[in-house]
């Protein structure tokens, strides 16, 4: 399997050429790649969004507001941490809902770098992890211009 290099938008990182692209204006303004991976008839898609931190200069800041989000939304959130990834933090939240008797789960995390928040978003089902693999990976590759 050949890997791709995505180099835009002051972040570079890589993934599997089995993920296919998205259109990504069909997403949110604020997303710089979106992907898609179908095995089993089980979709699986990572995102990754771009925004401006607006003061924000730590990762702990983010913990609060994503969960709220998150839980306005009706998602159960089943972790909560800041890891280190490369000598970077990152806050990662893991979230989950029911969806027709199977667990949607969202692996989400969050990188500042030169006054930018990089959020990348891995959603799928939990009973089909194949895709967890890829996301560690792509986040294992980041590299900051």
């Amino acid at each position: 399997m050949d890997e791709v290099q995505f180099d835009e938008e002051g972040i570079k990182f890589k993934y599997l050429s089995n993920w296919k692209e998205q259109r990504k204006d069909m997403i949110s303004p604020n997303c710089i790649k979106a992907l898609v991976k179908v095995v089993e008839d089980n979709p699986s898609t990572i995102t990754v969004y771009k925004n401006d931190a607006s003061g924000t200069e730590a990762v702990a800041q983010l913990e609060e507001v994503f969960k709220e989000s998150f839980e306005r939304q009706g998602w159960s959130i089943t972790e909560s941490r800041i890891l280190n990834l490369n000598g970077m933090p990152v806050y990662n939240i893991i979230t989950a809902a029911e969806e027709g008797g199977r667990t949607l789960e969202n692996n989400t995390s969050a990188l500042i770098n030169d006054g930018n928040i990089y959020v990348f978003e891995l959603m799928h089902f939990k009973e089909f992890p194949y895709a967890y693999n890829d996301y560690l990976a792509i986040m294992d590759s980041i590299e900051f211009e």
